[in-house]
């Protein structure tokens, strides 16, 4: 059963569920009730003698006589005087007769769509009821009292029925909402999908981040930069040994934003001071050369087909701040080269260079890459988009890590936009501003003939220089400390939108999106 605070959550999210049936009830309701001819209401009063002094005697014969004019006897009358295309059920249906309170008055009415057969019908319905009364009526004998009758108080009224447009639409609307609420319910009961960090903990992981765009009274990007300090915080202890950390980021299907979570968590944790190598190692859908806006060259594929070594391969991104290991080129079966010996030398080689090593791995079903790759790493780290991944999805991924003896450091809840945006801020990046303080603002350009996006500048109060494996020792890593200038800021320096970090990059070739990480 879903719980009410669960359930409330889930029409917020599926707002569209509710609104579109409430619309369509409307419209037709709307549409039927004025294509729909006028009625016209005909009434005619009769008064009746019931010849008894008893009140339950009285309101016995009027209950008679209301029987009687909607019964078939007055019916077939009417029909019988007023000829086709008029149906006994139709008189029937238009016939209805009230008693006024407190009086001897029953009022007779007739609807239909024409005015003049109303008045024909509820005047033939009258006239017959008088008939059919004085048949049943017995004979009274002297001494019994006035006779009971029926007679016309008053000929027929007809006036035009009020149109029933605004109940209509109501009742419809009502209807609508009550429709999509059940939708909404049934999907949520058959598809429960990962939305909170509380969702999380239920499945026994570890919340230790949520990446969304929340505004701020800041810059757009500030709210993007804060949640992957926040991630960066919250993750346990990394590096500080004798050798760096290997962290992997993988989630359970493609369009989880493993890859723009990877690049953001990269640069939170070089504005420390940290020095930070992220690898490209999904080699069937890469992803990190594009966001980051490198050039194609050797990677990763290449050191494990044995055709170049780790350091040469190395490549810096934002202007020194961060050292990328690419996919390469060369992945043409990456099964089989994620499966040499050669994959866990180089993850040595990186870990005795760097403070932290982060992976971006391909998603953990379809293919056995994930699983390989988290033999070879330190920690895992599970990407869940919110609102789209199944939770018994993510079951499955933890279990899947558990079995083959990864250490699971918890899991963020991706909460970012799919889709990337265009617009003319794509075409620019924002330039460097040494003096500036804080992570960074997602910036983007845009290449012809693809999405390209481009994680621009890292602002913070510290430069990472690139660490060349062999060439500088352990703690002794390059940091130009940065102070402001004071200088203000370029006018009218483009700031894209925050959605921008949350759609993964097309696959090379393509022209439109892919189902990547």
């Amino acid at each position: 059963m879903l719980e009410l605070r669960e359930y409330v959550r889930a029409c917020r999210r599926r707002w569209p569920w509710l609104l579109v049936p409430v619309l369509i009830a409307a419209g037709i309701a709307a549409g039927l009730s004025l294509s729909s001819p006028p009625a016209y209401r005909s009434s005619m009063v009769l008064f009746i003698t019931t010849g008894a002094t008893d009140p339950d005697a009285k309101a016995s014969r009027l209950n008679s006589y209301i029987a009687l004019l909607a019964g078939p006897r007055v019916a077939d009358t009417v029909v019988a005087k007023l000829g086709p295309p008029l149906t006994e059920d139709q008189v029937r249906q238009s016939l209805k007769a009230q008693v006024q309170e407190g009086t001897d008055l029953l009022v007779v009415s007739a609807t239909d769509p024409s005015a003049a057969r109303s008045r024909q019908i509820v005047t033939a319905a009258t006239t017959a009821l008088v008939g059919l009364a004085k048949q049943l009526d017995p004979p009274s004998a002297a001494g019994d009292g006035p006779k009971p009758s029926v007679t016309v108080a008053q000929d027929p009224v007809t006036t035009r029925e009020p149109s029933n447009l605004v109940r209509n639409v109501l009742f419809s609307s009502v209807l609508g909402l009550l429709i999509g609420a059940i939708a909404v319910a049934v999907r949520q009961a058959t598809r429960r999908t990962v939305n909170e960090e509380d969702d999380l903990r239920r499945l026994g992981l570890g919340a230790v981040g949520v990446i969304s765009l929340e505004r701020t009274s800041g810059l757009p990007g500030e709210a993007l930069a804060e949640g992957f300090r926040r991630l960066r915080s919250l993750l346990p202890p990394l590096g500080g040994g004798s050798r760096g950390t290997s962290l992997l980021l993988a989630g359970s299907h493609p369009k989880e934003g493993t890859t723009a979570v990877a690049c953001g968590l990269a640069i939170a944790m070089a504005e420390t001071g940290a020095r930070v190598v992220l690898v490209d190692a999904n080699l069937r859908t890469p992803g990190v050369g594009r966001y980051l806006a490198l050039d194609r060259g050797p990677g990763l594929a290449d050191v494990l087909a044995g055709q170049a070594s780790v350091r040469s391969v190395l490549r810096d991104s934002l202007d020194g701040r961060l050292t990328v290991l690419p996919c390469g080129e060369n992945a043409s079966d990456p099964g089989v080269l994620l499966a040499s010996p050669r994959l866990e030398a180089a993850m040595h080689a990186l870990t005795e260079t760097f403070d932290v090593v982060l992976v971006d791995a391909p998603p953990l079903h379809g293919v056995a890459d994930g699983v390989v790759l988290s033999k070879v790493t330190d920690q895992s780290l599970l990407v869940v988009r919110a609102n789209h991944t199944p939770a018994a999805d993510v079951e499955r991924s933890k279990d899947l890590l558990e079995r083959v003896g990864a250490h699971l450091a918890g899991a963020v809840l991706n909460a970012l936009p799919r889709k990337l945006p265009t617009g003319a801020a794509w075409h620019r990046e924002r330039p460097a501003m040494p003096g500036a303080t804080g992570l960074g603002v997602v910036t983007g350009e845009r290449r012809e003939g693809d999405e390209t996006m481009v994680i621009g500048t890292v602002r913070g109060q510290a430069t990472v220089v690139r660490t060349t494996i062999g060439h500088h020792p352990r703690g002794q890593a390059k940091v130009v400390n940065l102070e402001p200038t004071g200088e203000p800021e370029p006018e009218n320096l483009p700031v894209p939108s925050d959605e921008a970090a949350a759609e993964e990059p097309e696959a090379p070739g393509s022209a439109g999106p892919r189902d990547d990480d």
